[in-house]
């Protein structure tokens, strides 16, 4: 299969801790996976704050001359079209996978932003690309010739007096692309495990732990008139 011509891709990764076996696996099938269509470089930092680790990330990618860069977190799973699915929109300053939260009810990650003010979306797994005001970062790619536009820091934590709130160095991204013009997409076909929920498997409770999982397995599937790619099981 011939690579793409004139896109190199930074498959960007940054852990706190170590990396689950599951999580390594896939990882692992979708870069092999990758590595057949795209030219490929790996930058990784663990154990730094978010911002200080993704300022350094980049730093290293644009010396190398990517085109493009892939964040993915250490905790995703991902359908091995992930990326193929996220260049369709190559152009965008920045598009996101669907991602859960895995806690806190376990919402959608990703905001509209209005009058200064964000709202959590609830979007339909129809499969639509989606402009939104900030997405997820687990699964995300950056144009980098649009993020050059940019003043540095590109990742940058800042404390917003008026909301007396703390806005993480990925939103904080997507508004710094927004003021410029440029747009920040969510796309509904791309969707995203979160691996989370540790337990711990009593005798007295290992019925229900049965039940649980085949509870899981089934509802891992998608629904009459839903849409989209997962990594499956």
């Amino acid at each position: 299969m011939a690579k793409k011509k004139n896109i190199k891709v930074a498959i960007c990764a940054h852990a706190f801790n170590f990396v689950d076996f599951d999580v390594y696996l896939n990882h692992q099938w979708c870069i092999g996976k990758w590595s057949q269509k795209y030219e490929l470089i790996f930058v990784g930092k663990k154990g730094l704050a978010a911002a200080t680790a993704r300022e350094q990330i980049i730093a290293r990618v644009l010396e190398e001359k990517c085109t493009h860069a892939f964040f993915m977190d250490a905790d995703h799973l991902f359908p091995t079209n992930a990326l193929d699915l996220l260049m369709r929109n190559k152009d965008e300053a920045m598009t996101s996978g669907l991602v859960c939260k895995k806690g806190e009810h376990f919402p959608q990650v990703g905001w509209m932003v209005k009058d200064g003010l964000y709202h959590g979306v609830e979007l339909p797994l129809d499969g639509r690309l989606y402009e939104v005001g900030a997405c997820a970062f687990g699964c995300t790619l950056i144009n980098l010739k649009i993020l050059q536009k940019l003043k540095k820091p590109y990742f940058r934590d800042i404390y917003v007096e008026e909301s007396k709130a703390n806005l993480r160095s990925d939103i904080n991204l997507c508004n710094m692309f927004r003021d410029i013009g440029e747009h920040v997409f969510i796309d509904t076909q791309l969707l995203v495990g979160h691996h989370c929920m540790e337990s711990v498997v009593f005798p007295q409770n290992s019925e229900l732990f049965d039940k649980l999982r085949i509870l899981e397995s089934e509802n891992i599937k998608l629904k009459e008139g839903q849409q989209g790619f997962y990594y499956g099981y």
